[in-house]
């Protein structure tokens, strides 16, 4: 085909434009006068000059029309030898041409020059807390399968993270000063950590983030949730485990609100799982209390009882009934395994208690009655089980664009483990949980002891019942067996923060430290970081909650 159009081509260039009229209009013709006029057109009217003229062109155009080929053939085959030269050979043009296309950063790997707990490597399993495996006193086993599901999803927005040493229980703060004491504490810690050990506090914490909108808000807290939940825990030693949950949503929420993709989002659910000494309490719904803030209010309601004291003599008789309150309410504490989860949006964690399913977590939908009232209080409305039209689920972190009707505060619960018949955890998205219900999961795995084997077996589940979102699951299987012999272990308190008595760090503390060590000094602030994004923010694909003309609409009619 192009070997035809470039003859003619060469042709009507090298050749007079009346040459081949006679050939076209002679051949076919008999009639001499015809023939005549047809040489008479194309020979000026000499006959015999024509002819000689005639059987002299005869080469020469087939040398033209094989010259005219020949340069067509080189030019294609030039051609198709410059569209694969990049990838036939490492030759030096490709070398020189691939400097030309600067690799794009993603808004984690910017912002990442500025904040080093965003530079964190991930670790096996893709875990994006960093590199974490079990001690020889760990008494629970973490599996995780992730799928995104490519027959229905072009890209994954799920993202997961995990820790086999969590932070240790801090020691209960009395005053003020205690309190200082343990910030600066602290703080002296966090200058030489990579030089300091681990303790092995057996503490997990396990997470699932299932992002709308891209993936910046569920990476963002895979990096970072945890560390937040660690420094609130440290500033508020005498506060409830589930208040200091909602309140680090809280801050994840104001912090993500400050970054420039505003309208990123990620539904969560997480657990943290550790052991504590607690006090017999008959108001609690799990029988008992932490000691730290047991001891703090038994402290408070025994110098309310006494005579309040002025002066030096009311700072001097205090620490003396502390510990007096304290060495009693220490007679009264048993060790206990606790377990205490938050989620927002549709992300669901599941125990499995003598082979049945209990849930501990709350699907925040739009389909949701109780949500449902909530939205509608706030000034917002549900159409087609979306706020707004928009999101389908009523909670997430991020969705800073609507954040008065979407709220972050989460649903806690806190559920005291039994050795003899608590025997693992799932947490997984919506992915799975759309097509397959608490107790099918359970019973799915019960028999399935080792945990990774067992979450690849409810993913491969939910892709053969066709579930169209991506798939995240995680599977916490516990060693009972351990767990009754560490609960025996009471001779020390647990309630001390062992990362600052005894010169250790907590697992996530040493993970940015070697991340800040392989980074060296910030390239950039954070505020210049952000500013970057912003102008390079790009429309990504939306996921199932979110309906991207329907969003917007509603961040054109906020501005």
């Amino acid at each position: 085909m192009f070997g035809n159009a470039k003859d003619d081509e060469v042709s009507a260039i090298d050749t007079p434009a009346g040459n081949d009229a006679p050939k076209s209009t002679a051949a076919p013709t008999t009639d001499h006068g015809a023939a005549a006029g047809g040489t008479a057109m194309a020979s000026n009217g000499s006959p015999s000059l024509d002819r000689k003229t005639s059987d002299s062109s005869v080469p020469a155009e087939r040398k033209r029309r094989s010259s005219g080929v020949s340069r067509a053939r080189d030019m294609f085959s030039s051609a198709k030898q410059s569209l694969h030269i990049g990838g036939s050979s490492p030759t030096s043009t490709s070398s020189t041409t691939m400097p030309e296309k600067p690799t794009t950063q993603t808004p984690m790997q910017k912002l990442g020059k500025s904040d080093a707990a965003l530079s964190v490597p991930q670790g096996s399993l893709n875990n994006s807390a960093g590199e974490s495996a079990p001690g020889p006193r760990s008494t629970f086993r973490v599996g995780v399968t992730e799928d995104k599901n490519k027959k229905c999803r072009r890209t994954m927005e799920d993202t997961h993270a995990y820790l086999y040493n969590f932070l240790s229980t801090p020691a209960p703060s009395y005053g003020l000063e205690k309190a200082r004491a343990l910030s600066d504490a602290s703080s002296v810690q966090s200058d030489a950590l990579s030089s300091q050990s681990v303790v092995e506090s057996d503490n997990g914490y396990f997470a699932i983030f299932d992002g709308h909108a891209g993936t910046f808000a569920a990476d963002w807290c895979g990096k970072k949730l945890h560390l937040i939940l660690e420094e609130t825990i440290r500033k508020n030693p005498n506060t409830p485990i589930p208040e200091l949950l909602d309140q680090t949503f809280t801050s994840v929420d104001q912090q993500l609100e400050k970054l420039p993709l505003k309208n990123s989002g990620c539904t969560a659910v997480i657990a943290v799982l550790r052991w504590e000494d607690r006090v017999p309490n008959a108001q609690s719904s799990t029988g008992s209390v932490l000691f730290a803030p047991a001891a703090v209010s038994a402290i408070k309601h025994a110098g309310e009882g006494g005579e309040a004291k002025d002066g030096a003599d009311a700072t001097t008789t205090e620490p003396a009934a502390e510990q007096q309150v304290e060495a009693r309410l220490r007679t009264e504490a048993s060790r206990q395994r606790v377990l205490y989860t938050a989620n927002v949006g549709d992300a669901r964690i599941v125990l499995c208690r003598n082979g049945r399913a209990l849930r501990l977590s709350y699907d925040h939908k739009g389909s949701d009655e109780n949500e449902g009232r909530r939205v509608a209080s706030a000034g917002g409305l549900i159409l087609n089980n979306r706020v707004n039209g928009v999101l389908a689920v009523t909670r997430a972190l991020g969705d800073a664009y609507m954040k008065d009707l979407v709220t972050g505060h989460p649903y806690t619960t806190e559920t005291v483990i039994q050795a003899d018949q608590d025997e693992f955890l799932i947490l997984a998205c919506d992915g799975l949980w759309d097509v397959c219900s608490d107790q099918e999961a359970v019973d799915l795995v019960r028999q399935v002891h080792d945990p990774q084997e067992a979450s690849k077996k409810l993913v491969d589940y939910a892709l053969a019942r066709f579930s169209t979102d991506n798939l995240s699951c995680m599977v916490v299987r516990f060693d009972n067996k351990a767990l009754r012999q560490r609960k025996n272990e009471a001779a020390t308190p647990l309630d001390q923060d062992q990362a600052a008595m005894k010169g250790g760090i907590t697992e996530a503390d040493l993970l940015v430290a070697q991340a800040r060590k392989s980074i060296g000094e910030p390239e950039t602030s954070v505020e210049h970081a952000a500013q970057e994004i912003i102008m390079e923010e790009a429309e990504a694909e939306p996921g199932p909650e979110l309906n991207l003309e329907a969003a917007k609409a509603a961040r054109k009619n906020e501005v």
